[in-house]
């Protein structure tokens, strides 16, 4: 009779421990994450209105990368990465300075920081933006990034927006049967106690 008993309490117990286990990987394992690189080359921007010269001082290379997918309730960052090819030579340091705009927008989930950010990238500097996204829905969400340089003239009364690069994304937010990140990660953790005092109580019957 001790014999069985302690049997299906060690069962018993494996179950606890395969859950836990896959709970807490699931909670911990890293969350894949996407990007787009590309290259704006120096010159008049494409974008620019008919007759006007706005354009990119030096070759540039915008890096955004994102992530794929989050948890329930896990925080996730949209990185935005802008830098010259090229170390600027020495007799182009004293050139204008580009003004930068970057925008990030994303449907159906809030983000922060909201609005335009703008920048005066000199010779030889880099930009480096971040977007925080927490995961409180379910879902897919799809969003944009938009680089943009900005100029000014005389006759303007404003600043002029010539978008540079637009970089459509997606993230896909999931859960464990409606569970959210942190308490798949507790259940796993309980249940990694349970299967040790499982365990235990198992080998002291069958003895």
């Amino acid at each position: 009779m001790n014999r069985r008993l302690g049997q299906g309490l060690f069962i018993l117990s494996l179950l606890f421990l395969a859950f836990g286990l896959f709970g807490i990987g699931w909670a911990a394992w890293p969350a894949p994450l996407d990007g787009v690189t590309m290259t704006i080359p120096a010159g008049i921007l494409p974008g620019a209105p008919p007759g006007k010269t706005y354009a990119s001082h030096a070759d540039y290379v915008l890096e955004v990368g994102w992530p794929r997918r989050m948890r329930l309730k896990e925080s996730g960052n949209i990185k935005l990465f802008f830098s010259e090819v090229e170390a600027a030579p020495q007799d182009e340091l004293d050139r204008p300075v580009q003004l930068v705009i970057g925008e990030a927008n994303l449907a159906g989930l809030p983000i922060e920081p909201t609005g335009q950010i703008q920048t005066n990238l000199g010779a030889g500097q880099d930009l480096e933006l971040w977007w925080a996204v927490p995961g409180i829905d379910t879902g897919d969400f799809s969003g944009e990034v938009i680089l943009s340089f900005g100029f000014f003239e005389e006759e303007s009364p404003g600043m002029i927006t010539v978008p540079v690069a637009v970089v459509d994304y997606d993230i896909n937010v999931f859960s464990l049967f409606g569970m959210e990140r942190n308490l798949v990660l507790w259940l796993g953790f309980v249940s990694l106690v349970i299967w040790g005092v499982l365990f235990v109580i198992g080998r002291a019957v069958q003895h």
